[in-house]
């Protein structure tokens, strides 16, 4: 697994819904990090963001050396695996 860099990441869903704020961290090769807040403080929000599900409002997401913050979901080389299972209804297996 790559080094992931989150550099001075915001979300702005409206003027009083501001999910993230201004959040920079690093997790090197070989670590781990725990999200943990009350509902709606922004966890999947983050997630989502890494992922590439969710466009920033400002700041860069960085996996490797690589920016990805503009890059596609499908070309970042990273999975996420949601908590309910009726993710895409308009597809069958």
């Amino acid at each position: 697994m790559s080094k992931l860099q989150l550099q001075h990441l915001n979300k702005t869903y409206s003027a009083s819904v501001v999910p993230v704020k201004d959040l920079s961290l690093a997790v090197g090769d070989g670590e781990f990090l725990t999200l943990l807040g009350p509902s709606g403080c922004g966890k999947s929000t983050i997630l989502r963001m890494i992922a590439g599900l969710e466009q920033p409002t400002r700041g860069e997401v960085v996996i490797g050396d690589r920016p990805v913050t503009h890059v596609p979901p499908g070309d970042r080389n990273i999975a996420m695996v949601f908590q309910s299972y009726a993710l895409y209804p308009h597809l069958s297996v």
